[in-house]
């Protein structure tokens, strides 16, 4: 039997986007929640995927809905994500809603928007799983939000990484730095080093 606490914290290791996905429902009120469960499927026809809880309030709204839009978060985005990971609130209240191509509500700000054509729906397991044919998408410059163990980040720029890493691992084999766990510290030859490099600065 697997434990499963143990599953979903191991499911947590696979770093994933942040989307929300909207539609309308049947009386034309817009509907939408956030969502990590995205996938592509497709090039040709372009088609993707993303899942939703069984026992979520939105499931009708999404099987009656002929269109449906997944909105890849920006990285500056987190306040909106919680927005709509929130059950039993109007997720929509103050915003602006005009819809996308497609026919579903459009939020402003994202990395990306695709707009689907619903095509298919699949039970799996606790879960509906909606596939849907991209009829219209955008893209931004903006970094995505990333989801992580339970936890929002970002991308952190590659050249810079590896700049600090090799600045670090320089330091290390003069012997002026060591590792002290996700930091780094002076050695005693660092310190001295430090104080010598200031002392002739304050000469010049």
């Amino acid at each position: 039997m697997i434990d499963k606490t143990a599953f979903r914290n191991a499911l947590g290791s696979f770093v994933t986007g942040v989307t929300i996905v909207t539609a309308r429902d049947g009386e034309g009120r817009p509907v939408g929640l956030t969502a990590n469960s995205f996938n592509s499927v497709s090039l040709d026809p372009p088609m993707v995927l993303w899942s939703l809880s069984l026992g979520s309030a939105s499931l009708p709204a999404f099987r009656d809905a002929t269109a449906w839009a997944v909105h890849v978060l920006a990285c500056d985005q987190q306040d909106m994500s919680d927005r709509f990971a929130r059950r039993g609130v109007d997720k929509f209240a103050g915003l602006t809603v005009t819809d996308g191509p497609e026919g579903a509500p459009l939020i402003e700000g994202y990395a990306a928007r695709f707009g689907c054509r619903a095509r298919f729906e699949y039970e799996g397991g606790d879960h509906a799983i909606f596939l849907g044919e991209v009829i219209d998408f955008d893209r931004s410059e903006a970094d995505p939000l990333i989801y992580h163990g339970g936890r929002y980040g970002r991308i952190m720029p590659r050249g810079a990484d590896e700049a600090e890493a090799q600045d670090h691992a320089r330091l290390a084999a003069l012997g002026l730095a060591r590792a002290d766990g996700d930091s780094w510290r002076l050695t005693e030859q660092g310190r001295a080093q430090l104080a010598l490099l200031q002392r002739i600065a304050r000469q010049e």
